[in-house]
């Protein structure tokens, strides 16, 4: 009959409208390295710590000052087991 083409049940010749995408295998992204702190000397012979967007730069006097002080915060701390 005239509408049996409808009907048809073989289509290798038609294109798909909207085509299955190909299974695309998913590849992780390399992890960045942070930096989370640095400690360095100046040209000027200053030590300077750096942590973020902040700056920390002393002469000797002041990294002996500042070692002084973490020792007595320190030194309050409770032990702990961790490590």
């Amino acid at each position: 009959m005239f509408f049996d083409w409808f009907k048809k049940p073989d289509y290798n010749n038609v294109v798909p409208l909207f085509p299955e995408p190909e299974a695309v295998p998913y590849i992780e992204p390399p992890k960045q390295e942070r930096e989370y702190y640095s400690i360095g000397i100046t040209s000027d012979n200053r030590m300077t710590f750096k942590t973020g967007i902040s700056t920390l730069t002393m002469n000797r006097e002041g990294c002996e000052h500042l070692i002084e002080q973490l020792t007595v915060f320190m030194n309050q701390l409770p032990e702990s087991t961790d490590d």
